[in-house]
């Protein structure tokens, strides 16, 4: 009796919500603590990381198919100009230049298009003189061609995984949807807690759906157009208690990055987009996309085919020296 009643008292949605929300509380304050959206004019590294995401949206601007000639110049002047800020609090110097280079990337790519970018080259060069930045051959845009590409898709990992990207400048051949539900079948064998492979995708081909879906993740600006599918893929929240409320986003990031390789291994071109969106936009993607309220998006890969020659971001990596911590 007493073990009957201690697990109806477990399993009422009423307690289950009332220990949600005390955990949530006491989770909110790490976040606000830690959010990078706070703090920024103190914590030097919130800083950084703001500032990273605004430069990488200058390289990517330069991987897109078609793009306006001399774009993001006020972009690239306000970066500077807290670029400067950065030093001055005693900021990372490796994290500016690098910075700087994707920025004087920015500049030549601009130039060779016929933009006048003689401020935007002042600007730097005084950043670079008063600081003594020397320019590194980081960032920007690689040109690529499909037979190169094509030729090492049945390579090794260690060099097939190497030759990934998130395309951006995609081709007008017809998608060959067989090559994705071989991707598919490919990651039926991706890890999951406990084996409960909860994740769940769904595939939008209909061009009307693909061009609605992209529009909602409002991503994909200046190149949607030219992407043939769509995959969402979300977490079933029926698979977890009320203290994994993060497990879903882990299993399905896992089979996400399983499915991008899968994709890649076929030959064809992806682009991974965020889900990450506030509560009424992701609420807006659910009802207007019918997806069922126990499933929570996860990641939306854009799909399509890849240029005879193209181009994609750099997306400098770094060493992972830098972010791991050997404990012997």
């Amino acid at each position: 009796m007493k073990e009957k009643l201690k697990s109806a008292i477990k399993g009422n949605p009423f307690i289950v919500w009332l220990r949600i929300l005390f955990d949530k509380i006491g989770e909110s304050f790490s976040l606000t603590l830690y959010s990078g959206s706070t703090n920024q004019t103190k914590d030097i590294f919130k800083k950084q990381a703001e500032l990273q995401i605004r430069i990488h949206a200058l390289e990517k601007g330069m991987s897109i198919g078609t793009v306006k000639v001399g774009f993001g110049k006020e972009k690239a002047f306000a970066i500077i100009k807290d670029l400067v800020n950065l030093l001055k609090r005693g900021g990372a110097k490796q994290f500016v230049v690098e910075s700087v280079s994707v920025l004087q990337k920015y500049v030549e790519f601009n130039k060779n298009m016929g933009a006048d970018m003689t401020e935007v080259e002042r600007y730097l060069h005084k950043l670079c003189s008063c600081y003594d930045i020397q320019i590194m051959d980081v960032g920007g845009i690689y040109n690529l061609s499909l037979k190169e590409i094509s030729s090492k898709l049945k390579s090794p990992f260690d060099e097939f995984s190497q030759l990934r990207f998130s395309v951006r400048d995609f081709g007008t051949s017809p998608l060959n949807i067989e090559h994705v539900y071989a991707a598919l079948r490919l990651c039926e064998r991706t890890p999951s807690a406990c084996n409960r492979q909860s994740w769940r995708l769904h595939v939008y081909t209909e061009n009307k759906l693909v061009a609605k879906m992209f529009k909602l993740q409002g991503g994909s600006k200046g190149f949607n157009e030219q992407m043939q599918c769509a995959i969402l893929i979300c977490g079933d929240l029926r698979n977890y208690g009320f203290y994994e409320q993060n497990l879903p986003f882990v299993d399905g990031g896992i089979y996400a990055m399983n499915l991008l390789y899968a994709l890649h291994y076929y030959g064809v071109a992806t682009i991974p987009l965020t889900m990450g969106h506030k509560r009424r936009i992701t609420k807006k993607i659910k009802q207007e996309m019918h997806l069922p309220n126990h499933e929570v998006p996860v990641l939306l890969i854009g799909v399509g085919t890849f240029k005879d020659n193209y181009k994609v971001a750099v997306s400098h990596r770094y060493s992972y020296c830098e972010y791991v911590k050997l404990n012997q």
